[in-house]
């Protein structure tokens, strides 16, 4: 699954909410006579352009973000990343694991007025599998029973797909599959309207129809996106009335944060370089916290030199995590793949040495081998300043030890995409992010042989072994285990040498309340919850 992985898969450099515009005037707030919401508060942000608002399609962390305010699933993520009824109000699981039965709230709406009902959530998961689409969260629903038979043609529906009654949906798995209910809180499961992403006259992705607090009103591309509040919202109306959203390309982060120093945005993310000074305004508001997101020197095991281990290992050896990161607030160093504790335990807690020597005597085969100067290739994409910095700082520690690198930089993060998984790289650099709380949300998609989403063509049938059992234990403590041996098992075959820990630097205004940032980012950020202090409405 190339996943939502064009998004988790992510490169760091391209957190879309990078906020705001560089030179140009405020976004000024509504009156309240725009409000629909009646709250006449208006928030500002900025985000990477998106291509499409679809749910099927959202690829980008930017696109997950405005899908959450604009859709709704069964279920959602709590703050403390339990799940919580969104749309359905309850729900059983059979003893067996195998059967979930969802009950519906009564009364819920599509942003058509629309009731929501049983059937609609059949259509879109059915959507959601179907072959033609190839959406890339498909296969996290492969599970479901008659998902394979369907997808190959042999069935015209999905037969684990049902409806008990006109508020009632069950959902039969193949098999007990332990983190089902986290993946029915993603923005893919968003239940839309068939009448809707159906209408020829009007592209869904362009014009999305949903259940959530806002309803987009306006899309002007490469400008703004206007989302206003949602007045018959099934769980109350959002506090503010509307959501003004530039759309920009990726950002320097020091414009970024000097836009809101100006007043044209309502967030940004702080610059190492300007903690200090955000520190020191009682009338702002600083975070700085880790979130499930990590950065990666990643290798194409089919290639010449990164196919050895001893040359992955060397890799490894040869880099000063901390001494690249310096006092950059955004990281920390990280030598393991499960950066935060989930399912209560802390799984394989390794540290990595750095140990040039070691290194060039790992290397001393190769060399005698290859006859040659060790040459290798490095991919990326389109880079700011400060990720330039650290290229050029991992090619530095490489050639220390003997390794020549040359930087090949790709026009997109595409681009740099259809590159690994064309297998035409060498080494590449890219950040991961969790699509949902659970070890199993990367370690199968990165590392299961038969993954879309494995970008290092890696192959160890014990890993898919372990990987699979796991997936159907429903007892957390051992489940956690078994990740754990997962974890220590990828790290021995070097299959990538995890780097940093992403932490966030985020600063608000004072006034601006009820922003829940938490370690799954910004996608799951809930607008609705946001509310500003009366009085701060300009």
């Amino acid at each position: 699954m190339q996943c939502r992985f064009a998004s988790r898969l992510l490169l760091v450099l391209c957190v879309s909410w990078i906020l705001a515009g560089c030179h140009e005037p405020p976004l000024q707030r509504s009156s309240p006579s725009r409000s629909p919401g009646g709250s006449g508060q208006v928030f500002r942000i900025a985000v990477q352009s998106p291509e499409s608002l679809d749910p099927v399609f959202s690829r980008s962390y930017s696109e997950s973000e405005l899908v959450l305010q604009l859709f709704d699933g069964l279920l959602r993520f709590s703050p403390d990343l339990s799940i919580a009824p969104a749309l359905a109000e309850n729900w059983q699981v059979s003893p067996d694991g195998k059967t979930y039965t969802f009950h519906l709230r009564q009364g819920a709406r599509f942003h058509n007025g629309r009731e929501v009902v049983a059937e609609d959530f059949v259509y879109s998961l059915t959507r959601l599998l179907d072959p033609r689409l190839n959406s890339l969260d498909g296969e996290q629903y492969s599970m479901i029973q008659g998902a394979g038979d369907f997808q190959n043609g042999r069935s015209s529906h999905v037969g684990g797909l049902t409806t008990l009654n006109r508020y009632t949906l069950q959902i039969k798995l193949e098999k007990a599959y332990a983190p089902f209910l986290r993946i029915l809180a993603q923005q893919s499961a968003s239940v839309v309207p068939k009448e809707a992403v159906e209408d020829r006259n009007v592209p869904f992705g362009r014009h999305p129809l949903g259940t959530g607090a806002f309803r987009l009103t306006e899309w002007r591309s490469g400008d703004v996106i206007i989302l206003e509040a949602n007045p018959a919202y099934f769980d109350g109306p959002p506090h503010v009335g509307e959501i003004i959203v530039k759309t920009v390309s990726p950002l320097n982060a020091e414009e970024n944060y000097e836009d809101f120093v100006r007043g044209k945005v309502d967030i940004s993310f702080v610059p190492s370089s300007r903690v200090a000074e955000v520190q020191s305004r009682k009338d702002w508001i600083y975070w700085n916290l880790p979130v499930l997101r990590f950065m990666y020197l990643g290798f194409n095991l089919n290639a010449p030199l990164p196919k050895e281990r001893a040359f992955r290992k060397a890799v490894g050896l040869a880099i000063n995590r901390q001494g690249l990161i310096g006092s950059d607030a955004d990281y920390s160093a990280l030598y393991n793949l499960l950066p935060l504790s989930l399912l209560g335990s802390s799984p394989g807690r390794l540290s990595g040495p750095f140990d040039p020597s070691a290194a060039r005597e790992a290397l001393e085969p190769l060399r005698d081998r290859y006859r040659t100067t060790l040459r290798v290739g490095l991919w990326h994409a389109t880079v700011s300043q400060e990720r330039k910095t650290l290229l050029l700082g991992l090619a530095r520690s490489l050639k220390s030890v003997g390794i020549e690198v040359e930087l090949r930089i790709e026009p997109s993060l595409n681009a740099l995409l259809g590159e690994i998984y064309g297998g035409r790289t060498q080494m590449f650099l890219l950040g991961e992010v969790f699509d949902f709380p659970e070890p199993g949300a990367v370690l199968n998609r990165l590392f299961h042989s038969k993954s879309k989403g494995n970008p290092f063509a890696y192959r160890n049938p014990q890993v898919d072994q372990v990987l699979e059992e796991a997936q159907t234990l429903v007892d957390e403590g051992q489940r956690a285990l078994l990740y754990g041996r997962i974890e220590r098992q990828i790290l021995n075959d070097y299959v990538l040498v995890p780097l940093f820990q992403v932490k966030y630097s985020v600063v608000t205004r004072g006034d601006i309340k009820g922003i829940e940032l938490g370690p799954l980012g910004f996608q799951y950020l809930p607008f609705r919850k946001i509310r500003l202090r009366p009085g701060s409405i300009e």
